[in-house]
């Protein structure tokens, strides 16, 4: 996989405190199709990414429709010779002055990535989706500091993940795909008609969950059983885990067995504002793990349980009454496959 950091620093190291003539110094990043050069603008070390997209220029109308935002200016340039190939156009994608340095090497990264990962998609299709996505990411306010609830919780979700893929060694690591938490979706997981909950307690008093609308316990014909996965953290100092740890630990994992996938894992992570380098110093430790199963008779709150014109409630379910739903933990890896 390119390094686009290291790359762009090689070519910034090459001209830096040089008599350089060179306008631009660019260098050849992938050599499969699409043929993908990275470049420095050498006045400035502006970087800049050139795709190449073949003997014919795109039309006007697929040029403008391309998601653009304050700080990055796209083009298509002919040029007669670029190291090997002669009279190709090219998309070239620009760091304007407005733009950050690391968040444009962010974008670009994640742009090489889908380029190279050979989904099948047509290149205008993958730069459009990409683009699109760091479009709306600006729009809801870029990166953003998860607060101390957002941050348990994705610990536990991440913590069931790498579980999962201990669990099922060799497996592709279909669990991203079935993940709906970063998407705000009803359950955590769904698998089949399965549907798996998430919860953090981190009150060493207190076996209490929020259940956070009178939704989501519901059983439907698409979701016809859910378990509550419960993971016990404490936060410490010394002992456990942070958060950006465990992070890179689950996509490491992924990776190793599927690079689609983990751009999948990646692009839900940057959906929720989460940046790693945020995320280094609170430990967590799991305690214990309980599962329990929300049939019908598990202590809930339903819409039909309210009164008319009261909607959107949240509430507390006490789990030392709950010991008769309890299950075995390793009940629920095989629901997931």
């Amino acid at each position: 996989m390119v390094n686009l950091k290291a790359e762009f620093d090689e070519m910034i190291k090459a001209v830096k405190g040089k008599d350089n003539n060179e306008f631009y110094k660019i260098n050849v990043l992938t050599f499969d199709d699409p043929i993908i050069f990275g470049g420095i603008d050498a006045s400035n070390y502006n970087r800049q990414l050139y795709i190449d997209i073949g003997l014919s220029d795109w039309e006007l109308e697929h040029l403008k429709a391309l998601p653009k935002w304050r700080g990055i200016s796209i083009k298509t340039e002919y040029i007669e010779k670029l190291f090997s190939l002669k009279n190709h156009y090219y998309l070239i994608i620009r760091q304007e002055e407005e733009q950050s340095t690391e968040i444009f090497d962010a974008v670009l990264q994640n742009l090489v990535d889908h380029l190279t990962s050979n989904n099948g998609d047509s290149l205008f299709s993958m730069i459009f989706t990409v683009l699109d996505k760091w479009r709306n990411f600006f729009q809801r306010g870029g990166y953003r500091k998860l607060s101390d609830e957002q941050q348990r919780g994705l610990f536990g979700e991440l913590y069931f993940i790498d579980e999962w893929l201990e669990k099922n060694p060799g497996k592709p690591p279909l669990v991203i795909e079935q993940w709906a938490g970063p998407t705000k979706g009803r359950i955590d997981f769904k698998s089949s008609n399965c549907g798996f909950e998430i919860k953090t307690v981190s009150e060493k008093l207190t076996k209490t969950i929020k259940i956070s609308n009178e939704d989501q316990l519901k059983l439907t014909n698409g979701i016809s059983t859910i378990y509550l996965y419960v993971c016990f953290l404490e936060q410490s100092k010394t002992h456990g885990m942070s958060l950006q740890d465990l992070f890179l630990q689950v996509r490491e994992k992924i990776a190793n067995r599927s690079e689609r996938i983990a751009l999948t894992f990646n692009d839900m992570l940057m959906d929720l504002g989460f940046r790693e380098e945020e995320y280094a110093n609170v430990l967590f430790f799991v305690e214990k793990i309980e599962v329990y199963e929300a049939d019908e008779n598990f202590p809930r709150l339903l819409k039909e349980d309210l009164p008319k014109g009261i909607s959107h409630v949240s509430y507390n379910i006490d789990l030392t009454h709950c010991s008769e739903f309890e299950k075995e933990k390793e009940l629920i890896y095989k629901f997931i496959n």
